[in-house]
């Protein structure tokens, strides 16, 4: 197998940042300034989108399944998951009964060595048994 790339290293080092808890804050990962999904926001918006699904859900964990980069462009795609429980009805948005785990794609531009620009395609919600979220992961 072979060894990750540049870029990858340092997108693992991003996904480890956003799974510690507390919440560490990404400056050392993203721009000052990041687009996502074309809206551009000061870094400190974009924490607190993953700080507000954090304290919804703190066993929220992402982990990557899939991960391609281009080192000359500076690009990287992903498929993360992610399975929580959150503490209400509603999450991201969606409605909630428990458990749930959830496939996203992420697309990623860097700039200089770190996030530029984010490209999310959210994924459907799947309700999940207690058991899933920790541990039990199926394949």
């Amino acid at each position: 197998m072979a060894s990750p790339s540049s870029l990858e290293s340092t997108y693992l080092a991003y996904v480890a940042a956003i799974n510690q808890r507390p919440f560490p804050g990404l400056s050392e990962h993203m721009h000052p300034t990041v687009t996502l999904n074309d809206n551009s926001m000061p870094l400190t918006e974009f924490e607190k989108l993953l700080t507000t699904d954090i304290d919804a859900a703190p066993d929220l964990r992402f982990d990557v399944s899939m991960l391609v980069a281009d080192e000359a462009k500076q690009q990287l795609g992903c498929r993360i998951e992610f399975r929580c429980t959150p503490l209400g009805d509603e999450f991201m948005g969606h409605k909630v009964g428990g458990p749930v785990k959830c496939m996203e794609h992420m697309f990623y531009q860097y700039r200089e060595g770190k996030i530029a620009t984010v490209w999310w395609m959210p994924g459907e919600f799947v309700a999940i048994e207690s058991s899933e979220v920790r541990g039990g992961r199926e394949s």
